[in-house]
């Protein structure tokens, strides 16, 4: 009878696994594998939110940039149309100028003439029309007789536009000022050094003539 009772106390204490204390362990093992599932799934979950708000970050900020070059585009757009006008203003003006510069000239209006091309040239130095203006310019000076200032523009003109379709002309126009002025050599050297480089220029037949009036003198 002793014996039945200690296989059965044996047997009981096999199936209830409880420590000294009273706990049982299985149940605390399982109960701690649930918790430890739960956090896995919020932390997957949270995983997942974290991913959705960086790749939102993402599209925001290049949302942002994408604006950020359209304002830039059109802050360009708009200094570029400014700058048009302003342009095709200044070339208005400046057209404007030459114009009646030019209609002073051909109606031997010399100072007026004289005094517009030089604005012109203060103004719009790097215009167009800025080498034909040069050139009238010292036209202007021949045909007012006034040979030194003639002188003067004609050889900054050659100097700076030496392939200037009146380059030729402005040559014929130098060897008349040096021989107003007296200067006799430097005229027939340069009437020659024309003749020479523009043969077949319709200056050179005037220059033909010059050359040949001023050595006869």
């Amino acid at each position: 009878m002793k014996f039945f009772a200690f296989i059965m106390i044996g047997l009981f204490a096999l199936q209830a696994p409880i420590n000294a204390a009273g706990i049982n362990v299985e149940k605390v093992v399982m109960d701690h594998n649930k918790k430890i599932k739960k956090l896995k799934k919020k932390n997957n979950e949270l995983s997942g939110k974290i991913e959705v708000l960086e790749e939102q970050q993402k599209n925001s900020a290049k949302r942002i940039e994408e604006l950020f070059h359209l304002m830039e585009y059109k802050k360009s757009s708009n200094v570029v149309k400014e700058t048009m006008l302003r342009v095709r203003e200044n070339n208005k003006k400046a057209k404007k100028a030459y114009t009646t510069a030019r209609s002073f000239l051909v109606t031997d209006q010399y100072p007026q003439a004289i005094k517009l091309f030089t604005e012109y040239l203060d103004l719009y130095p790097d215009s167009n029309n800025a080498p034909d203006a040069h050139y009238w310019l010292a036209k202007s000076y021949l045909a007012k007789e006034d040979y030194q200032n003639a002188k003067k523009t004609f050889i900054t003109f050659q100097q700076e536009n030496p392939i200037h379709h009146k380059f030729a002309n402005s040559l014929l126009e130098l060897s008349i000022v040096h021989a107003e002025l007296g200067e006799k050599n430097q005229a027939v050297t340069l009437l020659q050094s024309m003749i020479k480089k523009f043969p077949n220029h319709n200056s050179s037949i005037k220059a033909r003539k010059l050359l040949r009036f001023i050595i006869s003198r």
